[in-house]
Protein backbone atom coordinates (compact mmCIF):
# COMPACT_ATOMS: atom_id res chain seq x y z
CA UNK A 1 0.00 0.00 0.00
CA UNK A 2 1.47 3.37 -0.93
CA UNK A 3 2.54 6.22 1.96
CA UNK A 4 0.30 9.07 2.63
CA UNK A 5 0.60 11.80 0.02
CA UNK A 6 2.96 14.88 1.34
CA UNK A 7 0.17 17.08 0.60
CA UNK A 8 -3.33 17.56 1.62
CA UNK A 9 -6.49 18.37 -0.60
CA UNK A 10 -7.99 21.66 -0.02
CA UNK A 11 -12.04 20.98 0.34
CA UNK A 12 -15.05 22.75 1.37
CA UNK A 13 -16.49 22.21 4.43
CA UNK A 14 -16.86 18.05 4.94
CA UNK A 15 -19.41 17.01 7.74
CA UNK A 16 -18.66 13.49 9.09
CA UNK A 17 -20.88 12.05 11.45
CA UNK A 18 -19.48 8.54 13.47
CA UNK A 19 -21.44 6.39 15.44
CA UNK A 20 -18.30 4.57 17.35
CA UNK A 21 -18.99 2.98 21.36
CA UNK A 22 -18.69 0.09 23.66
CA UNK A 23 -14.69 -0.56 23.52
CA UNK A 24 -11.47 1.08 22.90
CA UNK A 25 -11.24 -0.79 19.52
CA UNK A 26 -14.23 1.07 18.24
CA UNK A 27 -13.84 4.37 19.33
CA UNK A 28 -9.62 5.37 18.83
CA UNK A 29 -9.70 4.09 15.00
CA UNK A 30 -13.03 6.19 14.29
CA UNK A 31 -10.74 8.97 15.95
CA UNK A 32 -7.44 8.38 13.94
CA UNK A 33 -9.78 8.26 10.26
CA UNK A 34 -11.48 12.01 12.27
CA UNK A 35 -8.02 12.92 12.46
CA UNK A 36 -6.97 12.58 9.13
CA UNK A 37 -9.77 13.83 7.55
CA UNK A 38 -9.53 17.05 9.12
CA UNK A 39 -5.81 16.60 7.92
CA UNK A 40 -6.58 15.77 4.39
CA UNK A 41 -9.05 19.02 3.99
CA UNK A 42 -6.76 21.47 5.82
CA UNK A 43 -9.24 21.64 8.73
CA UNK A 44 -12.29 22.19 6.49
CA UNK A 45 -14.22 19.72 8.25
CA UNK A 46 -16.38 18.85 11.13
CA UNK A 47 -16.63 15.69 12.97
CA UNK A 48 -19.19 14.99 15.33
CA UNK A 49 -19.62 11.59 17.38
CA UNK A 50 -22.61 9.55 18.39
CA UNK A 51 -22.23 6.65 21.33
CA UNK A 52 -23.78 5.86 24.78
CA UNK A 53 -24.06 8.26 27.78
CA UNK A 54 -23.16 5.02 29.87
CA UNK A 55 -19.86 3.90 28.09
CA UNK A 56 -16.42 4.89 27.59
CA UNK A 57 -17.42 6.74 24.24
CA UNK A 58 -19.09 9.31 26.73
CA UNK A 59 -15.30 10.06 28.56
CA UNK A 60 -12.80 9.61 25.71
CA UNK A 61 -14.03 11.53 22.62
CA UNK A 62 -15.29 15.05 24.27
CA UNK A 63 -11.24 14.53 25.79
CA UNK A 64 -10.56 14.89 22.30
CA UNK A 65 -12.53 17.61 21.37
CA UNK A 66 -15.34 16.45 19.31
CA UNK A 67 -19.04 17.74 19.94
CA UNK A 68 -20.92 14.02 21.38
CA UNK A 69 -24.05 13.47 20.76
CA UNK A 70 -25.77 10.12 22.76
CA UNK A 71 -28.71 7.73 21.92
CA UNK A 72 -30.79 5.08 24.58
CA UNK A 73 -29.31 2.04 22.56
CA UNK A 74 -28.13 -0.69 25.25
CA UNK A 75 -26.58 -3.79 24.23
CA UNK A 76 -28.29 -7.61 24.95
CA UNK A 77 -27.84 -8.57 27.75
CA UNK A 78 -29.03 -11.85 29.45
CA UNK A 79 -31.43 -13.64 27.14
CA UNK A 80 -34.15 -13.83 29.85
CA UNK A 81 -34.30 -10.28 31.36
CA UNK A 82 -36.34 -7.57 31.66
CA UNK A 83 -33.57 -5.51 29.50
CA UNK A 84 -33.56 -7.74 26.75
CA UNK A 85 -37.69 -7.74 26.63
CA UNK A 86 -36.78 -3.62 26.68
CA UNK A 87 -34.23 -3.85 23.53
CA UNK A 88 -37.15 -3.79 20.58
CA UNK A 89 -37.86 -0.30 21.89
CA UNK A 90 -34.62 0.58 22.55
CA UNK A 91 -33.73 0.09 19.06
CA UNK A 92 -36.79 2.20 17.71
CA UNK A 93 -36.29 5.03 20.48
CA UNK A 94 -32.32 5.16 19.36
CA UNK A 95 -33.33 5.10 15.66
CA UNK A 96 -35.50 7.91 15.99
CA UNK A 97 -33.03 10.28 18.20
CA UNK A 98 -30.53 9.18 15.33
CA UNK A 99 -32.60 10.42 12.70
CA UNK A 100 -33.54 13.86 14.68
CA UNK A 101 -29.28 14.13 15.48
CA UNK A 102 -28.31 13.42 11.65
CA UNK A 103 -31.10 16.39 10.88
CA UNK A 104 -29.53 18.46 13.04
CA UNK A 105 -25.93 17.53 11.69
CA UNK A 106 -26.50 17.63 8.06
CA UNK A 107 -23.38 15.37 7.36
CA UNK A 108 -22.16 14.36 4.33
CA UNK A 109 -21.66 11.03 4.84
CA UNK A 110 -21.84 8.67 8.34
CA UNK A 111 -19.04 6.35 9.86
CA UNK A 112 -20.15 3.53 11.52
CA UNK A 113 -17.56 1.47 13.31
CA UNK A 114 -19.11 -1.79 14.64
CA UNK A 115 -21.25 -2.45 18.12
CA UNK A 116 -24.56 -2.16 19.03
CA UNK A 117 -24.45 1.87 19.02
CA UNK A 118 -23.74 1.51 14.87
CA UNK A 119 -26.81 -0.46 14.02
CA UNK A 120 -29.66 2.81 14.83
CA UNK A 121 -27.64 5.62 13.65
CA UNK A 122 -26.63 3.55 10.41
CA UNK A 123 -30.39 2.30 9.79
CA UNK A 124 -31.08 5.89 10.20
CA UNK A 125 -28.34 7.17 7.50
CA UNK A 126 -29.70 5.09 5.38
CA UNK A 127 -33.26 6.18 5.78
CA UNK A 128 -32.04 9.57 5.47
CA UNK A 129 -29.94 8.74 1.93
CA UNK A 130 -26.69 9.63 3.42
CA UNK A 131 -24.16 6.96 2.18
CA UNK A 132 -23.10 4.96 4.55
CA UNK A 133 -19.18 4.07 5.69
CA UNK A 134 -18.88 0.91 7.39
CA UNK A 135 -15.55 -0.08 9.64
CA UNK A 136 -15.36 -3.64 10.88
CA UNK A 137 -11.98 -4.12 12.76
CA UNK A 138 -11.81 -8.19 13.73
CA UNK A 139 -11.57 -10.82 11.17
CA UNK A 140 -14.46 -12.25 11.39
CA UNK A 141 -17.52 -9.26 11.21
CA UNK A 142 -19.72 -8.20 13.96
CA UNK A 143 -23.75 -8.56 13.52
CA UNK A 144 -23.90 -4.42 13.03
CA UNK A 145 -21.58 -4.89 9.94
CA UNK A 146 -22.88 -7.77 8.39
CA UNK A 147 -26.87 -6.55 8.54
CA UNK A 148 -26.18 -2.91 8.05
CA UNK A 149 -23.62 -4.02 5.01
CA UNK A 150 -26.35 -4.02 2.16
CA UNK A 151 -27.17 -0.37 3.17
CA UNK A 152 -23.55 0.60 3.04
CA UNK A 153 -21.15 2.45 0.04
CA UNK A 154 -18.11 0.87 1.15
CA UNK A 155 -17.15 -1.19 3.97
CA UNK A 156 -13.77 -0.85 5.39
CA UNK A 157 -11.86 -4.23 6.99
CA UNK A 158 -8.87 -5.01 8.38
CA UNK A 159 -8.59 -8.34 7.24
CA UNK A 160 -8.79 -9.38 3.80
CA UNK A 161 -10.13 -12.99 5.12
CA UNK A 162 -12.83 -11.06 6.09
CA UNK A 163 -14.60 -11.29 3.00
CA UNK A 164 -15.49 -14.44 3.18
CA UNK A 165 -17.81 -13.81 5.66
CA UNK A 166 -20.06 -11.02 4.04
CA UNK A 167 -22.85 -11.94 1.83
CA UNK A 168 -21.56 -12.51 -2.56
CA UNK A 169 -23.58 -9.39 -2.89
CA UNK A 170 -21.61 -6.80 -0.93
CA UNK A 171 -17.93 -8.10 -2.17
CA UNK A 172 -17.24 -5.01 -4.47
CA UNK A 173 -17.65 -2.61 -1.71
CA UNK A 174 -14.96 -4.32 0.33
CA UNK A 175 -12.01 -2.58 0.57
CA UNK A 176 -9.21 -4.33 3.08
CA UNK A 177 -7.21 -0.82 4.01
CA UNK A 178 -6.61 -2.11 7.81
CA UNK A 179 -6.82 -0.89 11.26
CA UNK A 180 -6.43 2.45 12.15
CA UNK A 181 -3.77 2.89 14.63
CA UNK A 182 -1.98 5.99 16.58
CA UNK A 183 0.45 7.48 14.59
CA UNK A 184 3.43 7.53 17.10
CA UNK A 185 3.46 3.87 16.87
CA UNK A 186 4.80 3.51 13.65
CA UNK A 187 8.58 4.68 15.34
CA UNK A 188 9.79 3.22 18.87
CA UNK A 189 12.06 4.19 20.87
CA UNK A 190 14.97 2.29 20.85
CA UNK A 191 14.62 -0.87 23.51
CA UNK A 192 17.48 0.12 26.11
CA UNK A 193 15.80 3.74 26.56
CA UNK A 194 12.33 2.20 26.87
CA UNK A 195 12.88 -0.28 29.50
CA UNK A 196 14.91 3.06 31.64
CA UNK A 197 12.05 4.97 31.06
CA UNK A 198 9.95 1.79 32.96
CA UNK A 199 12.33 0.94 35.48
CA UNK A 200 13.40 -2.24 33.71
CA UNK A 201 16.97 -3.39 33.49
CA UNK A 202 18.39 -2.79 29.77
CA UNK A 203 19.86 -5.58 28.75
CA UNK A 204 17.55 -8.35 29.86
CA UNK A 205 15.35 -10.46 27.81
CA UNK A 206 11.86 -9.07 28.65
CA UNK A 207 7.86 -10.08 28.49
CA UNK A 208 5.28 -7.44 28.59
CA UNK A 209 2.19 -8.82 29.48
CA UNK A 210 -1.22 -7.02 29.78
CA UNK A 211 -4.93 -7.81 28.93
CA UNK A 212 -6.75 -4.29 28.76
CA UNK A 213 -7.68 -1.47 30.82
CA UNK A 214 -9.29 -3.86 33.27
CA UNK A 215 -7.53 -6.20 33.05
CA UNK A 216 -7.36 -10.22 32.41
CA UNK A 217 -8.15 -12.89 34.92
CA UNK A 218 -6.78 -15.94 33.40
CA UNK A 219 -3.54 -13.68 32.02
CA UNK A 220 -3.07 -12.40 35.52
CA UNK A 221 -3.08 -16.03 37.36
CA UNK A 222 -0.64 -17.15 34.78
CA UNK A 223 1.56 -14.56 35.26
CA UNK A 224 1.58 -15.06 39.47
CA UNK A 225 2.16 -18.53 38.96
CA UNK A 226 5.28 -17.87 36.60
CA UNK A 227 6.92 -15.30 38.33
CA UNK A 228 9.45 -17.32 39.90
CA UNK A 229 10.37 -19.40 36.70
CA UNK A 230 10.56 -16.31 34.93
CA UNK A 231 13.11 -15.32 37.80
CA UNK A 232 14.73 -18.32 38.02
CA UNK A 233 15.81 -18.04 34.15
CA UNK A 234 16.73 -14.05 33.83
CA UNK A 235 13.53 -13.03 32.11
CA UNK A 236 12.12 -9.55 32.97
CA UNK A 237 8.16 -9.19 33.71
CA UNK A 238 6.57 -6.04 32.40
CA UNK A 239 3.00 -6.21 33.97
CA UNK A 240 -0.51 -4.85 33.28
CA UNK A 241 -2.66 -5.72 35.86
CA UNK A 242 -5.53 -4.33 35.06
CA UNK A 243 -7.72 -1.61 37.16
CA UNK A 244 -9.82 -4.61 38.36
CA UNK A 245 -6.34 -6.67 40.12
CA UNK A 246 -3.86 -5.86 42.08
CA UNK A 247 -1.19 -8.73 43.60
CA UNK A 248 -1.11 -8.60 47.32
CA UNK A 249 1.56 -7.03 49.01
CA UNK A 250 3.17 -10.07 50.72
CA UNK A 251 3.86 -11.82 47.18
CA UNK A 252 7.07 -11.89 45.86
CA UNK A 253 7.16 -9.79 42.39
CA UNK A 254 11.11 -9.13 42.00
CA UNK A 255 12.00 -9.24 38.86
CA UNK A 256 8.91 -7.64 37.88
CA UNK A 257 7.47 -4.02 37.20
CA UNK A 258 4.11 -4.59 37.99
CA UNK A 259 1.57 -1.60 37.16
CA UNK A 260 -2.69 -1.21 37.23
CA UNK A 261 -2.74 0.40 33.59
CA UNK A 262 0.55 1.38 31.37
CA UNK A 263 -0.12 5.09 30.22
CA UNK A 264 2.48 4.96 27.55
CA UNK A 265 1.84 1.96 25.75
CA UNK A 266 4.16 3.10 22.60
CA UNK A 267 7.02 2.92 25.06
CA UNK A 268 6.19 -0.62 26.46
CA UNK A 269 5.50 -2.08 23.33
CA UNK A 270 9.24 -0.95 22.78
CA UNK A 271 10.51 -2.71 25.45
CA UNK A 272 9.45 -5.53 24.99
CA UNK A 273 10.90 -8.56 23.29
CA UNK A 274 8.05 -10.34 23.12
CA UNK A 275 4.06 -9.63 24.07
CA UNK A 276 1.69 -11.80 25.59
CA UNK A 277 -1.85 -10.56 25.16
CA UNK A 278 -5.48 -10.53 24.44
CA UNK A 279 -5.97 -10.32 20.40
CA UNK A 280 -8.52 -7.71 20.02
CA UNK A 281 -8.52 -5.84 16.85
CA UNK A 282 -6.72 -2.91 17.88
CA UNK A 283 -3.89 -4.99 19.64
CA UNK A 284 -3.71 -7.28 16.45
CA UNK A 285 -2.84 -3.83 14.56
CA UNK A 286 -0.63 -2.81 17.02
CA UNK A 287 1.72 -6.10 17.35
CA UNK A 288 1.71 -5.94 13.39
CA UNK A 289 2.98 -1.89 12.94
CA UNK A 290 5.37 -2.57 15.58
CA UNK A 291 6.91 -6.04 14.53
CA UNK A 292 6.56 -7.02 17.98
CA UNK A 293 6.20 -11.71 18.27
CA UNK A 294 3.50 -12.29 20.25
CA UNK A 295 1.58 -14.87 22.60
CA UNK A 296 -2.02 -14.41 21.48
CA UNK A 297 -4.36 -15.63 24.34
CA UNK A 298 -7.90 -14.52 22.77
CA UNK A 299 -10.82 -13.37 25.46
CA UNK A 300 -13.31 -16.84 25.04
CA UNK A 301 -16.30 -14.61 25.57
CA UNK A 302 -15.61 -12.26 23.48
CA UNK A 303 -18.97 -11.54 20.62
CA UNK A 304 -18.93 -13.98 18.22
CA UNK A 305 -15.73 -14.98 19.23
CA UNK A 306 -13.71 -13.02 17.57
CA UNK A 307 -10.48 -12.59 18.91
CA UNK A 308 -10.39 -16.19 18.05
CA UNK A 309 -10.83 -15.75 14.13
CA UNK A 310 -8.33 -12.88 14.82
CA UNK A 311 -5.57 -14.88 16.45
CA UNK A 312 -6.08 -17.72 14.05
CA UNK A 313 -5.59 -15.14 11.00
CA UNK A 314 -2.10 -14.38 12.58
CA UNK A 315 -1.28 -17.81 13.49
CA UNK A 316 -2.17 -18.95 10.10
CA UNK A 317 0.79 -17.25 8.66
CA UNK A 318 3.01 -17.59 11.47
CA UNK A 319 2.66 -14.42 12.52
CA UNK A 320 1.93 -15.43 16.25
CA UNK A 321 1.50 -18.09 18.67
CA UNK A 322 -2.41 -18.96 19.44
CA UNK A 323 -3.13 -20.28 23.39
CA UNK A 324 -6.18 -20.57 24.07
CA UNK A 325 -7.19 -18.90 27.31
CA UNK A 326 -8.23 -22.30 29.98
CA UNK A 327 -4.38 -23.55 28.75
CA UNK A 328 -2.35 -20.11 29.20
CA UNK A 329 -1.58 -20.89 32.98
CA UNK A 330 0.26 -23.94 31.87
CA UNK A 331 1.56 -22.71 28.78
CA UNK A 332 3.06 -19.32 29.50
CA UNK A 333 6.21 -19.54 30.81
CA UNK A 334 7.44 -22.32 28.86
CA UNK A 335 5.90 -20.29 25.37
CA UNK A 336 7.66 -17.23 26.58
CA UNK A 337 10.77 -19.19 27.22
CA UNK A 338 10.55 -21.22 24.38
CA UNK A 339 10.43 -17.65 21.97
CA UNK A 340 12.98 -15.85 23.67
CA UNK A 341 15.42 -18.75 23.27
CA UNK A 342 14.56 -18.81 19.46
CA UNK A 343 15.56 -15.79 18.13
CA UNK A 344 15.36 -17.45 14.61
CA UNK A 345 11.44 -18.10 15.15
CA UNK A 346 10.93 -14.48 16.54
CA UNK A 347 12.61 -12.94 13.24
CA UNK A 348 10.74 -15.31 11.14
CA UNK A 349 7.39 -14.32 13.47
CA UNK A 350 8.55 -10.67 12.52
CA UNK A 351 8.56 -11.11 8.46
CA UNK A 352 5.10 -12.98 8.75
CA UNK A 353 3.53 -9.50 10.44
CA UNK A 354 4.42 -7.58 7.39
CA UNK A 355 1.48 -8.43 5.78
CA UNK A 356 -0.89 -7.36 8.45
CA UNK A 357 0.49 -4.52 8.97
CA UNK A 358 -1.16 -1.32 7.68
CA UNK A 359 0.20 2.02 8.93
CA UNK A 360 -1.68 4.14 6.69
CA UNK A 361 -5.26 2.73 7.16
CA UNK A 362 -6.19 5.99 8.19
CA UNK A 363 -5.14 7.74 5.39
CA UNK A 364 -6.19 5.73 2.64
CA UNK A 365 -9.87 5.29 4.71
CA UNK A 366 -10.14 8.81 4.98
CA UNK A 367 -9.08 9.44 1.63
CA UNK A 368 -11.90 7.00 0.38
CA UNK A 369 -14.49 8.46 2.39
CA UNK A 370 -13.52 12.69 0.88
CA UNK A 371 -13.04 11.14 -3.00
CA UNK A 372 -16.84 9.74 -2.41
CA UNK A 373 -17.91 13.17 -0.87
CA UNK A 374 -16.05 15.58 -2.82
CA UNK A 375 -15.57 13.72 -6.03
CA UNK A 376 -15.05 17.40 -7.74
CA UNK A 377 -11.56 17.64 -6.16
CA UNK A 378 -8.57 15.33 -8.09
CA UNK A 379 -7.54 12.81 -5.83
CA UNK A 380 -5.18 9.78 -7.48
CA UNK A 381 -7.39 6.74 -7.81
CA UNK A 382 -4.09 5.10 -7.55
CA UNK A 383 -3.62 5.89 -3.94
CA UNK A 384 -7.13 4.58 -3.21
CA UNK A 385 -6.55 0.72 -5.41
CA UNK A 386 -3.55 0.97 -3.73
Amino acid sequence: MNAPAPHTYSTKLLKVAIAAGGTGGHIFPAIAVAEELHRLTNGNCIVEFIGTAERIEATIVPKHGYPFYTIPIMGLQRLFSLSTLKLPLHILLSILKSRRILKQIKPDCVLCTGAYVSYPVGIAASQLSIPLFLMESNAFPGKTIRRLAPRATYIYTAFEESQQYFAPSVAHKIFPYGNPVRSDFSALPDPASARAALGLATDKPTVLIFGGSLGARSLNSATLASLEKFRQTNIQVLWQTGTRYSPSSNMNTSGAIVMQFIDDMRTAYAAADVIVCRAGATTIAELAITRKPAILVPFPHAAHDHQTYNARALEAKGAAILVHDVEIKERLFSSVHGLLSNPIARQAMQRSLEPFAKPHAAHHIALSILQYCRPEHDISSAVLSS
